[in-house]
């Protein structure tokens, strides 16, 4: 404790070097800790988008759907999805299963026909655990002829939902009638009139181009699909149970491929994967500042206090007692460093928060979002554990240099 105390003394006798280097560390922690608060939060709303997108926790897939033509899913579905729904619905890890249909065509309006990507769900089910009516562009379930609606839950009622991109091409508006046109199972070309309920805002450019909504009832006759299902959706009591839950179902399940929605949503994997490397790099960049401010600030106490250490050396201080000094006093920097830090980093969450700051639409996306960076204990605990780490290998050097002086040249140095 004594050396501990010796450590402690000498900071605050250096004190505008010592208030230097925890600038620096001080930075670190709270570059650091906003930028993993901010990764957080981009995690967390990719994953709830692509789980109440229409993946749920897990998916049920006909064998080989995954590498099979797009545009013949029907020739690889679960021939009798509806009864496969009805069984999982039974299991007591399932809270619902979701039944989906995805086909392809073309949508007509007058003489202008434009192809789609369909995706035909129970009217009833998937509002209920989908994000599908918060994405209408009027923001609810209104009466008809007053603006966007979900489809209607009467089976003899064919309805479209429509991206907005897809209806701007079509010059489509809520109330138009249009032809969907597809292929049925069998390959026979077959058409239906659907009016359109409502226009969907799905984020992404690509979808609303593309992208269109029916009802099971009204896919069934355009594709003769019968009880055939492209895929089901499922949606957990626990979420957190999702990769075991996937082995048990695969097994209870031998005749099809259970899928976790992390590894059919690409566009997760490719966001957290790039920002891993961002935030990695920047980590590193960062480590190295904190590395060379800290071994600068020691290495310049030890040459101020080379007399210093002589009479503690003549006073029988061992070399490696010297050494653990120094290490002491980088313990003590990177300690109070990251204490400030920490408050540094949860003022500034707090303000940026309460802001309300809306960030610009990423590359590909239809709008922005809001700011707001998430509290995550365990990236403080990494970040502050990193950063010690740090401090103790910049103090090595120093410390090996102070533990190497004779104690007659030390006595003697000006």
């Amino acid at each position: 404790m004594i050396l501990a105390r010796l450590a402690l003394r000498n900071l605050l006798r250096q004190r505008r070097r010592t208030a230097l280097t925890l600038m620096v560390v001080v930075a670190g922690f709270l570059a650091l800790s906003l930028a993993g608060g901010f990764m957080a939060q981009t995690f967390q709303g990719l994953s709830d988008a692509a789980i109440r997108g229409g993946l749920g926790h897990l998916q049920v897939l006909p064998p080989g759907a995954m590498e099979g033509d797009e545009a013949q899913s029907l020739e690889q579905a679960l021939p009798d999805g509806e009864a496969l729904a009805a069984r999982l619905r039974q299991d007591p890890a399932v809270a619902e299963v979701l039944p989906r249909t995805q086909f392809m065509g073309l949508l007509s309006s007058g003489a202008k026909s434009v192809a789609f990507l369909g995706t035909a769900v129970d009217p009833v089910l998937e509002p209920r655990h989908m994000a599908c009516t918060e994405a209408l562009t009027s923001g609810a379930k209104t009466p008809a002829g007053t603006g966007s609606r979900w489809l209607s839950a009467d089976p003899a009622v064919r309805e479209v939902i429509l991206g907005v991109g897809l209806a701007r091409t079509l010059g489509a508006t809520v109330g138009s009638s249009l032809t969907l046109m597809s292929t049925t199972r069998d390959g026979a070309l077959n058409a239906v009139d659907v009016e359109v309920a409502g226009l969907q805002d799905l984020g992404l450019r690509e979808l609303n181009d593309r992208f269109l909504t029916v009802s099971l009832a009204t896919a069934s006759p355009l594709l003769d699909a019968g009880p055939a299902r492209s895929r089901l959706s499922i949606i957990l009591k626990r979420p957190q149970d999702t990769a075991r839950e996937q082995a048990r179902i695969q097994a209870l399940l031998p005749g099809t491929s259970v899928k976790p929605w992390f590894e059919l949503a690409s566009f997760y994997r490719q966001v957290k994967l790039l920002y891993f490397a961002i935030f990695g790099f920047m980590g590193l960049v960062l480590f190295l500042v904190v590395l060379l401010a800290t071994a600068n600030t020691l290495l310049m106490s030890v040459m101020e206090r080379v007399r210093e250490f002589g009479v503690l050396r003549a006073m029988g201080l061992q070399p490696r007692q010297l050494l653990a000094l120094l290490q002491w006093e980088g313990a003590f920097l990177g300690l109070l460093g990251s204490a400030l830090g920490l408050a540094a980093t949860l003022l500034l969450r707090a303000g940026l928060n309460a802001l309300h700051l809306q960030m610009p639409a990423p590359p590909g996306t239809s709008h922005g979002y809001e700011l707001n960076i998430h509290f995550v204990p365990a990236v403080y605990i990494i970040v502050a554990l990193g950063l010690q780490a740090t401090i103790q290998v910049s103090a090595l050097f120093p410390g090996l240099k102070a533990a190497r002086l004779r104690i007659v040249e030390a006595l003697r140095y000006v």
